[in-house]
């Protein structure tokens, strides 16, 4: 019986094995096909764009510059960059695109990087040029005429007026999930990264405080690239990842037990340091390193700073309508995590892209005298945006929804791959990322209009 056992252990290892291989194979030759796909398409995309760049230049000169409004974006990550991609063309506009950091970063991927660094660079580029302005410096001050600049170099300021504003600042997790102040350049960033990855490396043991997805993610990065080492996580709520389906809350659940993961759910804390936590009964759990994971804090210091700040809610988030507007502000509008719409949605990379596509096209609209779009009613055709996510379990395991389809297992990693490959490209300003993401938000949406609509709120 034992001799059975450990063949059959043994079987067991060499198909998960093999499974990994034939993944990993499917990794290559998708990326090697759609980079194939990307290099014809630039042979259209680039000629067509410099075609396109000379006509708006010419559009301009017809227009004048008194006729020209200058928008401003503060934040030049997913919703900042969306808003910037939706203005590009228009000659009406003159954009200027405020960031303190010289690149960005796929968040959703980046909880990879604390088990291998070396992914860092398929996570994040320097910001793309295009038909905007890019200044490299930090918005101290935000008031509804005009930005205060204090460059990342000199530490000068400058005053830069405009006519609309987009807010795109986000919101700060605990650091490196969110970069720190030091982290202005790609080379520093990924320093970092590095000595992150050296830190899980070195751990004996791990505890994650919280478990939803941030935490469930660095979770399963930790168990899939250090099956040794102890992990445990630590949430007040009943179930991981509460905020999504039940059906993906158990697979997840059921992943880290068959990996010997300790889940102490039920668990409010009473207090926690650097290598441990104390839970309200009293009982301490210590480990080698503690990560927390939840809590989020609005990047809105430079709104208080200025006449804005009676925009600003109990959390600091900033307040806005169905058009995305500031309360009061019909030319300033906020967007992703910094913003709280009256639709509550959960706070992801993909809403925050939404938002920051309709911010751009509704401050066309305003200059053109048009009627606004409502978000998201005109944007997903719905009074719901589709919930629409995909939770990873290492590389090769996760769990994906849309709606109220739930599918966990190989797909979600699969497609999780799929989307962070393209993203990037699409946030570079690469053809292939911009026909992807083109094609699928409209598929999206479709899908979500006719056949499989969202779920009502409050329904699991």
């Amino acid at each position: 019986q034992a001799l059975y056992e450990v063949v059959m252990a043994a079987n067991g290892v060499a198909e998960a094995s093999c499974s990994l291989v034939v993944l990993r194979v499917l990794e290559v030759v998708l990326g090697f096909s759609l980079t194939l796909v990307d290099l014809v398409l630039c042979l259209v995309y680039y000629p067509w764009l410099c075609a396109r760049r000379s006509l708006l230049s010419l559009q301009r000169q017809r227009l004048g510059e008194h006729n020209i409004k200058t928008v401003v974006v503060v934040g030049g990550n997913f919703g900042g960059l969306a808003a910037v991609h939706e203005m590009a063309f228009d000659a009406s506009v003159r954009v200027i695109l405020i960031d303190k950091r010289e690149y960005f970063e796929y968040t959703p991927g980046v909880l990879r990087l604390f088990c291998d660094a070396s992914l860092f660079r398929s996570m994040a580029g320097l910001i793309p040029k295009g038909t905007h302005e890019f200044v490299l410096g930090m918005a101290t001050s935000i008031s509804s005429d005009h930005v205060v600049v204090a460059s990342t170099s000199s530490g000068q300021s400058r005053r830069i007026n405009f006519d609309y504003l987009i807010l795109a600042t986000g919101a700060d997790y605990r650091q490196p999930i969110t970069p720190g102040p030091s982290d202005i350049t790609l080379a520093s960033r990924g320093e970092t990264w590095q000595r992150e990855a050296a830190r899980v490396r070195a751990a004996g043991s791990v505890l994650i405080l919280g478990g939803g997805a941030v935490g469930t993610e660095l979770a399963a990065e930790i168990v899939c690239h250090f099956p040794r080492k102890r992990v445990v996580i630590v949430d007040a709520a009943s179930s991981l990842v509460p905020l999504f389906p039940r059906e993906s809350s158990k697979h997840v659940q059921r992943w880290f037990e068959e990996r010997g993961v300790e889940l102490l759910m039920d668990q409010k804390l009473d207090r926690w340091d650097d290598r441990s936590c104390t839970i309200k009964d009293g009982n301490v759990i210590e480990a080698d390193i503690v990560f927390v994971c939840f809590g989020m804090r609005c990047n809105s210091q430079s709104v208080g700073a200025g006449d804005m700040s009676g925009s600003l809610g109990p959390r600091q988030e900033i307040k806005v309508n169905e058009y995305l507007q500031v309360e009061v502000r019909p030319r300033v509008f906020a967007v992703g995590d910094v913003m709280a719409h009256p639709s509550k949605e959960i706070k992801q990379a993909y809403y925050a892209e939404m938002n920051g596509a309709a911010a751009g096209h509704n401050v066309l609209r305003h200059i053109k005298g048009k009627p606004l779009l409502k978000y998201p009613d005109d944007i997903a055709g719905a009074s719901v945006m589709p919930l629409v996510y995909v939770v990873s379990l290492g590389r090769y395991d996760g769990s994906l929804g849309f709606n109220k389809i739930v599918v966990n297992g190989t797909l979600p990693a699969i497609v999780k791959w799929f989307i962070e490959w393209t993203k990037v490209r699409q946030m570079e300003g690469r053809p292939i990322g911009a026909l992807v993401w083109a094609l699928g938000d409209a598929f999206t949406f479709f899908l979500s209009r006719n056949f499989v609509k969202p779920l009502a709120k409050g329904t699991d």
